[in-house]
């Protein structure tokens, strides 16, 4: 009784022929992860986060420009101050595409964000497929932040802007009252109040007094820089 056919013989007569090379048995593993993993990741969506708090910063660089700049118009500090956060969704667009390419994706290109940081949000959530629920939230919070500090900089610049106003009691004192003495020829002492009103727009009185002059400048705030005008009744 003959035993088991040698490997590579199919049977008697059969010519040898080696058996096929191991690599086709070879067993392959799963495939590698994505460069960068988890922390990539992580990485990757904090960028999106920190997208969507681009107009929470121009909001606050409106009101710091509004403040450090009174010279400037409220339009002119509001749209300085929005250009600042549009400025720093536009470096983070950057530096997200550049952490989704580390993981392997092809992601959506940054100048979307030159539109609005809000735009670059939606072509990525658009362009990762699936998209987690976190890039649908960062740009719901992005759309969010960009429609209350387009409706919030302007009143709330101005408001900042008069709370924080320096009223020069004296030298308003000084003004008026050598300005009604060159109109009167009679000296006179003006006393205006403590903590008048520095919106623009509003008025206060002041005592103006002298010999033979009993009268009352009122002093109307011309906008939110200080500047004023003043007429005596």
């Amino acid at each position: 009784m003959s035993g088991p056919a040698a490997p590579g013989f199919t049977g008697p007569g059969q010519v040898w022929a080696p058996p096929p090379p191991a690599s086709q048995w070879t067993h392959r593993g799963p495939a590698a992860p994505r460069s960068g993993g988890a922390s990539g990741e992580s990485r990757a969506e904090a960028a999106a986060w920190v997208a969507a708090s681009a107009p929470l910063v121009g909001l606050v660089a409106a009101v710091v420009v509004g403040v450090m700049f009174p010279g400037l118009g409220i339009v002119t500090a509001v749209s300085l101050g929005l250009l600042v956060g549009w400025g720093c969704g536009a470096l983070v667009a950057v530096i997200d595409r550049r952490l989704l390419r580390a993981l392997g994706e092809d992601p959506a290109h940054w100048a979307w964000s030159l539109i609005a940081p809000w735009a670059y949000l939606l072509a990525r959530a658009l362009r990762r497929r699936p998209a987690s629920w976190t890039t649908w939230t960062a740009l719901g919070l992005c759309v969010g932040l960009t429609f209350l500090s387009a409706v919030l900089a302007p009143p709330l610049t101005r408001s900042v802007r008069s709370s924080t106003a320096v009223f020069n009691r004296d030298q308003v004192q000084q003004d008026v009252a050598a300005e009604v003495e060159r109109q009167t020829g009679i000296p006179v002492i003006v006393s205006c109040p403590e903590d008048p009103p520095l919106s623009a727009g509003s008025s206060f009185h002041c005592a103006v007094r002298g010999d033979d002059l009993v009268a009352v400048a009122v002093v109307t705030m011309a906008d939110d820089s200080g500047g004023y005008t003043w007429i005596l009744m």
